[in-house]
């Protein structure tokens, strides 16, 4: 039964807490569920104590030092962090520095949690969003957010600004710091530098038809404004599987969930495992469950009194039925080997007559006397 089938698993599997923090900061704060883990399994692969070895980005979505001191400092109060957000003062030169060595610490730490960094980055991204649409004079899309998370929200909208003005430009050149803490995305392998346009290509690909909000695509379809319509600002989110969309591929469901259909996969393999009805006129498939091998049902009194009838009628049947000829070939007959391999090891086998020699004197040309 199992062949066509998933059998039901008695055992949930195990929730990852580190997505389950990814959902709540994203519940939190509304940014997409969808965006957030992808920003986390491109940055950090989804470690929390993810270090990179080019700057000090830390953690599941690899904030740098000052990003995180200025995320803590305008967004902690609001997740209980207000002793920590106090201790962070700016200077003048618009640098966040804590006085206290071990507060400091302890601040820089709170990156490796993932329910905090989950909250930050969620409430970063609205905060890049916001920038970008007064920037581009429009919503921005899950790649260009994700270039914000890279580059900043300034960052962002020159590189954006610079691929649809100028895309042949060399990247690097406009973004020196990042192309160094970053040369995979600005450099190719053979060493080339990236174009703009190359770059944004780059950064923006793993995040396409990425749902930024819970709430973007039932609003763009309840509002059905134009900006909506023409899918500017409004990512859509990942279409459903083939296998799980409905009516079709019922058979590969048992790929991609354990609560499936319990059904064949088509008729025709029904139709290979149906019990041949008492007629023996066809050997379709009965929409009758009882006829079928899975599940077999036990006959009742009833379903036994009829199957007895139904050889008597067949033969009534068949004897009013005029005869025809079937000119059909028959089979080959088998070897004797086969059929009576005793008795072909008694054989005795037949004896040949050996051949005189050959005689070559024929062949011969005579030779010329002297």
């Amino acid at each position: 039964m199992f062949l066509f089938t998933t059998p039901q698993t008695s055992e949930a599997p195990a929730a990852n807490p580190v997505v389950n923090a990814i959902r709540e900061g994203a519940q939190k704060t509304g940014a997409g569920f969808d965006y957030l883990l992808k920003t986390a399994q491109r940055e950090s692969s989804l470690e929390p104590d993810a270090k990179a070895k080019t700057s000090s980005a830390t953690g599941l979505f690899q904030f740098i030092e000052q990003t995180w001191l200025s995320m803590v400092k305008q967004e902690g109060p609001k997740q209980g962090l207000s002793g920590y957000a106090n201790a962070i003062s700016e200077g003048s030169d618009g640098r966040l520095t804590v006085a206290d060595p071990a507060a400091r610490e302890k601040i820089l730490q709170l990156r490796n949690d993932p329910q905090v960094a989950a909250v930050m980055a969620g409430a970063l991204t609205q905060k890049n969003s916001d920038q970008l649409a007064s920037v581009l004079g429009r919503q921005p899309q899950a790649g260009e957010l994700y270039i914000a998370h890279v580059l900043g929200a300034r960052g962002a909208s020159d590189l954006i600004k610079a691929a649809a003005s100028d895309p042949t430009r060399t990247a690097a050149k406009d973004f020196p710091d990042a192309a160094a803490a970053n040369r995979g995305l600005f450099y190719d392998k053979t060493g080339r530098a990236r174009s703009v346009q190359e770059v944004y290509g780059v950064l923006s690909a793993s995040h396409a038809s990425t749902q930024l909000a819970a709430s973007t695509a039932a609003a763009a379809a309840a509002s059905g404004t134009a900006a909506g319509a023409a899918g500017q600002g409004v990512d859509q989110p990942v279409p459903i599987a083939a296998a799980l969309a409905p009516g079709r591929a019922k058979g590969l469901i048992g790929l991609f969930s354990t609560e499936g259909s319990r059904e064949p996969v088509s008729k025709a393999v029904a139709n290979l495992w149906t019990t041949p009805r008492m007629d023996a006129t066809t050997r379709l498939a009965s929409l009758d469950p009882a006829d079928r091998y899975f599940p077999r049902q036990t006959q009742t009194q009833s379903d036994t009194s009829s199957a007895q009838a139904a050889p008597a009628q067949a033969t009534t049947n068949a004897s009013t039925a005029p005869m025809r000829a079937v000119n059909a070939p028959l089979p080959p007959s088998r070897p004797v080997e086969l059929t009576q391999p005793a008795a072909a090891a008694q054989a005795k086998p037949v004896s040949r007559q050996r051949r005189a020699p050959l005689d070559l004197s024929s062949f011969m040309l005579p030779r010329a006397r002297s």
